[in-house]
């Protein structure tokens, strides 16, 4: 059975830590939005970026649990593409939550709800 290292575990896990707390303010956002201000020509666009942010992160979150599994059922060792594949991810994954916590404090900005 192939087996990452504990940094890298960590790491992993911390990062999904991050996408789910982004996917939660963005979907707090989203309602709080939606709530006091309604579906308006007005906050349609802020309601969509908050949409596609929560599906970006999501997607990411999905990727390190397929990856993770795909790496741990493999025998005797992992591929070198699925370890490239998680390295990435870990790349991508990283810019995405900090992209994705600005995004929202600029929404949140725009609408005053800081």
């Amino acid at each position: 059975m192939a087996r990452l290292s504990a940094e890298i575990l960590i790491r992993v896990f911390d990062l999904q830590r991050q996408l789910l707390e982004r996917l939660d303010e963005a979907t707090k956002t989203e309602f709080i939005i939606f709530e006091q201000f309604g579906e308006t020509e007005d906050t349609i666009p802020e309601l969509g970026e908050l949409q596609n942010l929560r599906e970006r992160v999501d997607s990411y979150y999905s990727r390190f649990y397929t990856t993770l599994r795909r790496i741990y059922l493999s025998q005797p060792a992992a591929s070198n593409a699925s370890l490239e594949i998680l390295d990435r991810t870990i790349e991508e994954a990283s810019a995405v939550s900090e992209a994705t916590a600005a995004n929202i404090q600029e929404i949140k900005r725009n609408w005053d709800l800081l």
